[in-house]
């Protein structure tokens, strides 16, 4: 009868014990419906026939959405957040850094531009006499443009990393020499690229605005979350290489940065990174068969590194076994171990980098 009873109480919605009725819950307040949501301007996005003018966006000001600089003389830009894509028209005399943009950047119709960031892809036309200093993931392009001049970005400042990580941009990849020109000319080239004492401060401004003092901005090399790296600037030269990857691990990052520090005091530089995502097949095309490298690939992206200079691997290989000794025991790695096999290891990493990237 107990059974029955229950039953038939909470069919006709009795309680048994009082004779309250439970309120609905609250319906949830949704963005768009909030007081304190800030509504987005178009003006604070689009910066339009100004002159002599600088002009600040700090971290969090733009968070994303799409910019456009048009229609300026003179003026300096700072943008230190990321961005979705970035419009760049019709400029003169303009000094510009734009933060990590998750898509493209295009300056068009602009002369004697200073012009610093980091993308996914960067395109100029028609633009001539402009300093270009680039963290790009895709190879940059260039078309009806004349005398830009190329450099590799080394910058740095308070929530850099995190604008990485919202723009989806790896540092490890930066094609920032590897320029791709529609309209060669038969005498010579459109572009050149800077070595690495012409830095982007000697062109650029340093911010002094009190505003900005927190950010605690750096452009130099040993600091900057995008390593510095020579390119195509190496491209045509004979020093030995050895090729260093370092398998997904908490620390494969750190202990790369710290090696790419201690190479430097060796005169060993870095010509570039990578870092992507190896499969089983191209793993044990790229280690001639030996499969112990094969379960370590299938745990995320790798980062590689190749050096360059007089002794390479044997510096390189000191330096690792100093630094897997003291602070980065048991971290999966590999190195080169004859210049000969450098040079095959190099050329199947960026093949196989290229066929993903294009896949």
């Amino acid at each position: 009868m107990g059974c029955l009873f229950s039953y038939i109480a909470s069919f006709l919605g009795w309680s048994g014990s009082s004779d309250i009725v439970e309120e609905p819950p609250p319906r949830p307040v949704y963005s768009w419906e909030r007081a304190d949501r800030v509504a987005i301007r178009k003006e604070d996005f689009i910066l339009d026939k100004l002159k002599d003018q600088t002009i600040f966006r700090l971290p969090g000001s733009v968070n994303g959405q799409q910019f456009i600089i048009q229609n300026c003389e003179n003026c300096t830009v700072y943008v230190f957040d990321h961005t979705g894509q970035v419009q760049i028209d019709d400029c003169i005399n303009c000094k510009i850094f734009i933060g990590p943009v998750h898509g493209s950047i295009f300056i068009r119709d602009s002369i004697n531009c200073v012009l610093a960031t980091i993308c996914q892809q960067f395109r100029t036309r028609d633009c001539r006499d402009t300093y270009v200093y680039l963290s790009c993931t895709s190879q940059p392009i260039i078309e009806a443009s004349h005398n830009i001049k190329f450099g590799c970005l080394t910058f740095n400042y308070q929530q850099l990393a995190d604008q990485y990580k919202s723009a989806d941009i790896n540092p490890w990849n930066n094609n920032w020499g590897h320029i791709h020109d529609f309209t060669t000319i038969p005498d010579g080239k459109n572009y050149s690229l800077l070595d690495k004492n012409e830095n982007v401060f000697k062109y650029l401004p340093v911010p002094t605005d009190p505003s900005c003092s927190h950010l605690n901005i750096k452009d130099d090399i040993d600091t900057s979350i995008t390593p510095y790296t020579y390119g195509e600037l190496y491209r045509h030269r004979t020093e030995e290489r050895c090729l260093v990857i370092f398998f997904q691990d908490s620390n494969a990052d750190a202990c790369a940065r710290a090696l790419i520090a201690m190479t430097k005091q060796s005169e060993i530089v870095l010509v570039q990174s990578k870092s992507y995502k190896i499969d089983e097949t191209s793993a044990e095309r790229m280690f001639g068969g030996n499969r112990t490298y094969t379960p370590l690939v299938t745990k995320g992206p790798v980062i590689g590194l190749e050096f360059a200079g007089e002794n390479c691997i044997s510096i390189c290989q000191q330096c690792l076994n100093n630094l897997l000794a003291t602070k980065y025991q048991n971290l999966p790695h590999f190195i080169s171990q004859s210049s000969t096999d450098a040079r095959i290891q190099l050329d199947k990493f960026y093949n196989f980098a290229s066929m993903q990237m294009f896949a």
